[in-house]
């Protein structure tokens, strides 16, 4: 059996319906990976919930340290990437989706195979402006190099 993990903010919450078939027809465990403080897993819970993930369906969610939004800086996220590798490695999961290009870049370094979820330019355009390390936009321009080098 392989175990995966999945991302849930704009991963599972990009695409809910092919993530809920997934999670669904998968034989070995599932597990939902979030930078959501521990804190929030009773929000997170109805988060999956009200998308149409229900508990039962997936082994654990295995949340973030805990932060605050407002103090953040680009250490959290080399933070957050040690973080999520060792709820990878403890709980054995060999698969990992994520949206996130700077944690899929350091977990396949890490021996991990890794499924990048490709944000659509409208999911990034809603989002552009909510926070300015809200992760998705790590996606912006990330497929315009023959663009920008041609």
């Amino acid at each position: 059996m392989i175990n995966i993990g999945i991302d849930f903010h704009d991963t599972i919450s990009y695409n809910p319906e092919f993530f809920k078939n997934l999670i669904h027809n998968w034989l070995g465990e599932v597990y939902i990976v979030t930078g959501t403080p521990k804190s929030k897993k009773n929000e997170t819970i109805k988060q999956l919930e009200v998308l149409g993930i229900e508990r039962g369906v997936y082994t654990d969610i295995l949340m973030g340290f805990e932060y605050v939004k407002e103090n953040m800086t680009v250490d959290h996220f080399h933070k957050m990437k040690e973080h999520k590798l060792g709820h990878i490695k403890n709980n054995n999961i060999s698969v990992y989706f994520d949206d996130n290009p700077f944690y899929i870049d350091f977990l396949r370094n890490h021996g991990i195979t890794t499924f990048q979820t490709v944000l659509s330019e409208t999911y990034l355009d809603e989002f552009e402006n909510k926070h300015n390390f809200f992760t998705c936009n790590l996606q912006r321009n990330q497929f315009d190099f023959l663009k920008e080098n041609t």
